[in-house]
């Protein structure tokens, strides 16, 4: 009975949190992009808010931005310990197995030495010895700690489910601060579109999904391709260096303004001014000209279960289209930014790639621009970056 026991327990499969990506709908898009008309024109019938109400809605994002980033933290903790728990119960596993190896072979004293003297070398006979001498009283405890093991991660699964479904509301929160900001918001973030723009964007987006072939009420899911599964994030360039982070900040601009903005990604300058996919992907969107990020590519990637989207911003020389798969080697474009030749890009002041990631797919499980910036995270959360002005010299190694 107890081997059966030992038998079933060693079947258990450990769940971490399986990766979903939401589904959406043609229809769901176009009440997007309803929405953002409806926006539009309360923004012209001068609904704009005044500048005390414009600060306190920016002292809440300020809050909730702080907020994400400490569920973010919690999460990044609880997923680490999940993965060592995971590891322990593997390492016990083993051990049961030992355990039911030795309670097999050591029904009769032939095969108990048939099993000591079956060692290969001293080593493994000294070690088969003591296995045999101690397994039998260590077998309660073993399965006793390989039980506890389990209760202990089956708890912190549902630590993490909260942290998320926390976070997810956190996030809907900041979304709803962005909305009411209106034609304010564009001079509070660092990167940003028009209320014109995001509605040729989400046009966009709906004409392509059209000429997929995608119904109405179709999971745009099953019409468009998978993204592919990848290990983990590498940098988006060569070389270079963070010259500005993630994060609240306050400046002075070159036209003498003091200003605080959200900087909802980092800044890269570097030395090879290609830029690389962060990890293998499908390119979900590109926005071409934007007045303040320039050109923007988007990639969805599914990293060990997790949907993130990665954005490149300020590029130029673009040479890849919506839908293109990309590895980690596909130079997806160059470095952009200077002020003196992309007139258009309002606001950059030098070369330089922004680059950000968002939890989830931009364009796929979310449309507007208010959705994207609360999805954000800090990049250096889940890429490897050394710290602010400190020169990397490859795209893997770990600081």
């Amino acid at each position: 009975m107890k081997i059966r026991n030992i038998i079933l327990i060693c079947l258990i499969v450990f769940l971490i949190v399986p990766a979903h990506v939401e589904a959406r709908t043609l229809r769901d898009f176009r009440n997007d992009l309803s929405a953002l008309q409806k926006k539009k024109a309360d923004q012209e019938a001068g609904k704009a808010l005044k500048e005390q109400e414009i600060s306190s809605v920016n002292k809440k994002i300020e809050q909730t931005t702080n907020t994400i980033k400490e569920h973010e933290n919690t999460i990044a903790k609880l997923t680490k310990e999940i993965e060592i728990l995971n590891d322990q119960a593997k390492e016990r596993e083993l051990e049961i197995k030992e355990v039911l190896h030795f309670l097999q072979i050591a029904n009769g004293e032939s095969a108990y030495l048939e099993y000591i003297f079956g060692a290969k070398d001293i080593t493994d006979f000294i070690y088969r010895s003591a296995v045999s001498g101690q397994l039998v009283s260590y077998n309660d405890k073993l399965i006793d700690e390989y039980n506890a093991t389990i209760k202990k991660n089956e708890q912190k699964q549902k630590d993490l489910k909260a942290e998320l479904t926390s976070l997810d509301k956190k996030q809907k929160e900041l979304e709803s601060s962005l909305s009411s900001l209106g034609k304010e918001l564009n001079s509070m973030l660092d990167v940003s579109m028009s209320i014109d723009e995001e509605i040729k964007a989400v046009q966009k987006n709906i004409k392509m999904y059209e000429d997929l072939g995608c119904k109405e009420d179709q999971d745009i899911n099953s019409c468009t391709s998978k993204v592919p599964y990848s290990g983990n994030f590498v940098r988006p360039l060569t070389n270079g260096r963070i010259t500005s982070s993630y994060g609240w900040r306050c400046y002075t601009r070159p036209n003498g303004k003091y200003i605080c903005d959200m900087h909802n990604g980092v800044d890269l300058a570097g030395g090879d001014t290609n830029v690389y996919a962060a990890a293998p992907g499908t390119v979900g969107a590109i926005h071409m000209y934007q007045s303040c990020g320039g050109n923007m590519i988007f990639i969805h990637h599914n990293i060990g279960g997790n949907y993130y989207t990665t954005a490149y911003f300020h590029t130029k020389n673009i040479r890849v289209k919506v839908g293109d798969y990309v590895d980690q080697n596909t130079v997806i474009a160059t470095m952009g930014g200077d002020p003196s030749t992309w007139w258009y890009d309002g606001c950059s002041t030098g070369q330089h790639l922004h680059f950000a990631v968002a939890r989830g797919l931009y364009m796929k499980e979310y449309s507007t621009w208010n959705q994207y910036i609360s999805h954000n995270v800090n990049p250096t959360s889940v890429v490897n970056f050394p710290g602010p002005g400190v020169w990397f010299a490859n795209r893997v190694q770990r600081y």
